[in-house]
């Protein structure tokens, strides 16, 4: 027998749900089997709403209850965002029966393992393709082509501001806060950015992954997490003479007992494929015990890639009868302590001038067994203010523990002549 037409309603009309919206009326005008039959929204005069409502008024509401209540509804499509009325919106959704599909990865990230399992109980799916990658069908990539249990790294550029803001700084030479602007002006970045230039989104994300790869949720503070928002030019220009660019990147690997999960700016060399992304394009790259690297390119945020994500669910929905879960991992996963991971570490040292500074800084570094790779002061980072004369210099080591390079760097802090304290920039090492 064919199956009849899957009825959709979207609660929240921004700048997703509006996109989910168009995605899904396109269609229906094609022929497709999937219908668009309520909208629950309050303000129909925002920018987002405000044309759609002229055009079908008769398919808004205010009242949640009439979605929940209305036995013809299949699907309820949660763009609202944040933590709140939207937990309150998905628990009801399922216990009258809906299937629900979001992009809400704030709300994934921190009350995923709770929704899952009110899913299954309810024998109904919980899907968010479009939460991690937007367009990019990462999750479908892993639960389709890979068996989950061999995924043993993911790395990945995972959000599309921060990426934007990097790229103009790499090759335009524009200091962060001018690009932010630039990013908030052409809607790139939120006008509170935090979340994005701090780390945080990339991180709820990487913590998605997990959870699809291992089934386990790992509590979302103990990942690693360091913003772009301490960078200067500087980097950027040391990076380029070292052969890098700096991206944020999202990170998870896993051995026999223990699992590595990070996100922060590194130093990529520039002949891998995840140095060659730039502007507001994301990137993830997969890869299996069995298999080469899988990368999968395209935009991770916007109106409509994140809505097509959306309406993808919507199908996967009309046609499986069970919903996708995580393989039962019969052994513990635990995050392994940050301080044990090894990386290539370049200090970015900020000097009041003084003769001996880099042989003080060389002998720390020996005390604590760490060999220096390169060192680089150059005479357009020395300047004079009153009658100091200040100094920027690179310093990069050889790979090395975290935990011991933490040591070494608060001695370095410590020391009279230090202008600023030492900003760290890492090279993930195999």
């Amino acid at each position: 027998m064919e199956k009849k037409p899957i009825n959709v309603a979207i609660a929240g009309l921004g700048v997703i749900g509006s996109g989910v919206a168009a995605v899904i009326r396109a269609h229906e005008s094609e022929g497709a089997p999937i219908r668009l039959v309520k909208i629950l929204e309050v303000n129909t005069d925002g920018p987002y709403a405000k044309p759609f409502y002229a055009q079908f008024p008769g398919l808004f509401t205010t009242d949640l209850k009439e979605i929940l209540n209305d036995p013809e509804i299949d699907v309820i499509v949660e763009t609202i965002g944040g933590r709140g009325f939207s937990k309150t919106l998905i628990e009801e959704a399922l216990n009258h029966g809906k299937h629900v599909v979001s992009a809400n990865k704030d709300l994934i990230a921190t009350h995923g393992e709770f929704l899952l399992e009110m899913a299954r109980n309810s024998e109904k799916h919980f899907l968010f393709e479009a939460s991690v990658g937007g367009a990019i069908p990462v999750i479908r990539l892993m639960e389709n082509y890979f068996s989950l249990s061999d995924v043993e790294e993911v790395s990945g550029i995972l959000n599309g501001t921060t990426n934007y803001i990097l790229s103009e700084m790499d090759e335009k030479s524009v200091e962060f806060e001018e690009v932010l602007k630039e990013a908030q002006a052409k809607g790139f970045a939120e006008q509170d950015p935090t979340n994005d230039v701090k780390g945080y989104d990339a991180r709820y994300k990487i913590l998605i992954l997990i959870y699809l790869i291992t089934g386990k949720w790992v509590p979302i503070d103990e990942i690693g997490v360091e913003g772009i928002d301490n960078l200067e030019l500087s980097d950027f220009e040391y990076a380029e003479r070292m052969n890098c660019k700096i991206k944020l990147i999202a990170y998870f690997s896993r051995q026999k007992n223990f699992m590595d999960a990070f996100v922060m700016p590194l130093m990529v060399p520039r002949d891998h494929i995840l140095s060659k992304v730039g502007g507001a394009t994301n990137i993830v790259t997969v890869k299996g015990k069995y298999s080469d690297e899988i990368s999968l390119i395209g935009q991770g945020a916007g109106s409509h890639p994140t809505a097509s994500a959306i309406v993808s669910d919507i199908y996967k929905i009309r046609e499986t009868d069970y919903s996708f879960n995580p393989p039962w991992q019969d052994h513990p996963f635990t995050l392994r302590p940050f301080s044990e991971y090894i990386f290539k570490h370049t200090l970015r040292i900020d000097i009041n001038d003084q003769p001996g500074i880099v042989g003080d800084i060389g002998s720390i570094l020996a005390k604590y067994h760490i060999n220096i790779y390169a060192l680089e002061q150059l005479p357009q980072y020395h300047h004079r203010e009153g009658n100091l004369e200040k100094t920027v210099f690179h310093l990069t080591l050889e790979a090395c523990q975290e935990g011991i390079v933490r040591k070494a760097v608060e001695e370095i802090n410590n020391a009279e002549y230090m202008a600023r304290p030492v900003f760290v920039l890492r090279e993930l090492y195999h």
